[in-house]
């Protein structure tokens, strides 16, 4: 038996149906051309190996040059005994949110984030 809906009771208006459905296909395929761009781009790394860039002819139409960035989530997964030598506690400053919305709940809900997501 399928959960009853917590927000049964929220406002709602009807929509086209043709532009949900419009909308739903290209949701559709622009997940099947990302996941297609993704295996070309895969491919196209593999073709550059340590070079910073690729040409078709005379035209550089790739680069893929070292960034000053790093991937530490994965550095300190991987490599934990060597990584727990290099933490270093921090001080930061926090805005205080919950306190704000307390004191001025009207200017909060100006800045309120909105969820767009179809129901399937």
């Amino acid at each position: 038996m399928p959960l009853p809906d917590p927000f049964f009771n929220e406002p709602f208006v009807q929509l086209d149906p043709d532009k949900v459905k419009l909308w739903r296909q290209a949701v559709d395929a622009a997940r099947a051309w990302g996941e297609e761009a993704e295996k070309r781009r895969d491919e196209l790394i593999a073709d550059l190996g340590d070079a910073h860039a690729g040409k078709v002819g005379d035209d550089k139409v790739i680069t893929y040059r070292p960034e000053n960035r790093w991937a530490e989530a994965r550095l300190v997964k991987e490599n934990p005994d060597l990584a727990q030598h290099f933490f270093r506690s921090q001080t930061r400053e926090v805005f205080a949110l919950t306190e704000f919305r307390e004191h001025h709940p009207e200017i909060a809900e100006k800045y309120r984030v909105r969820s767009f997501r179809g129901v399937e």
